[in-house]
């Protein structure tokens, strides 16, 4: 089981009051982020449990926050997003920090397996590979500016703040401290990542095709060193050819093709193009 405080704090809050639109947001985006975060590394819905408790304390605003979760090797949600003690290993609300705002431009994988972070200015950072969906993700981005920017922006509400759960304040750890001026750095952003694709040329490779679609570029099959391949045709040529009926033999001769392998750097999915096509053999 793992616990955190979120508190708010700033004169807006002395009147023991603040915006119930504010506040369902922020519940809102918290649940969003802890749960997405939670099923990034494998969890399953039925496996999370989330409880909350909170009220006005001289002048700020606070949740008690529980999470009750199943993951291997004893992975502490609340370490990895930041809400609780320093990861060694740095923690997602850490890296964003450290963009202030920044796009991404690249996100690539070490050959340790790690993950390696280019800005958009060609700052460079390595974290763990658990960060390459987690920095990428536009919902999380979302979901923070709903925990942390928009409170901040509302006159009167100066800092947002993770804590330990002691019930005399004077005890408590500060996990994460983020003041009104540093807001900006955890708004929502529609392109979080500005390249997502890697391209790797396979240059004249002999191939056969499976299927071909005369009324579209896509889904054509080859046999691919004997196993099948779904892919684009890019040569524009050779797909007028097919058109007009100039392959009558496509099916019974091989090709020697020039293909570009694309892996989405996010979720390293593959998708493979044939840009060029040479005589028949």
């Amino acid at each position: 089981m793992e616990e955190v405080i979120i508190r708010y704090d700033g004169e807006d809050l002395s009147n023991h009051s603040m915006d119930l639109k504010l506040v369902a947001e922020s519940l809102n985006g918290i649940e969003s982020l802890i749960r997405e975060v939670y099923e990034e590394l494998g969890g399953k819905d039925e496996g999370l449990n989330l409880q909350i408790r909170g009220g006005f304390d001289e002048g700020s605003f606070e949740f008690l926050f529980t999470i009750e979760q199943v993951l291997l090797e004893n992975i502490e949600l609340l370490k990895i997003i930041g809400l609780g003690l320093p990861a060694a290993t740095g923690s997602l609300l850490g890296y964003i920090k450290w963009l202030k705002g920044r796009k991404i431009k690249k996100i690539t994988l070490t050959e340790d397996g790690d993950c390696r972070i280019v800005t958009e200015d060609d700052d460079v950072e390595v974290t763990p590979s658990y960060m390459r969906p987690l920095l990428a993700s536009t919902s999380i981005r979302g979901a923070l500016s709903k925990i942390i920017s928009k409170p901040l922006r509302r006159n009167g509400i100066e800092i947002f703040e993770a804590q330990s759960t002691e019930a005399d304040k004077k005890d408590r750890t500060s996990y994460m401290s983020i003041t009104e001026d540093d807001e900006k750095f955890y708004r929502q952003k529609n392109i979080t990542v500005i390249d997502i694709n890697d391209t790797k040329k396979i240059e004249e490779k002999v191939v056969t095709f499976l299927s071909v679609h005369k009324d579209k570029d896509t889904a054509w099959r080859i046999d691919f060193d004997g196993e099948p391949m779904t892919i684009r045709m890019g040569d524009v040529d050779f797909l007028s050819n097919v058109r007009r009926g100039g392959e009558p033999n496509i099916f019974s001769n091989s090709y020697t093709v020039d293909i570009d392998e694309m892996e989405n750097t996010i979720t390293l999915e593959k998708s493979y193009a044939i840009v060029k096509v040479y005589d028949s053999e």
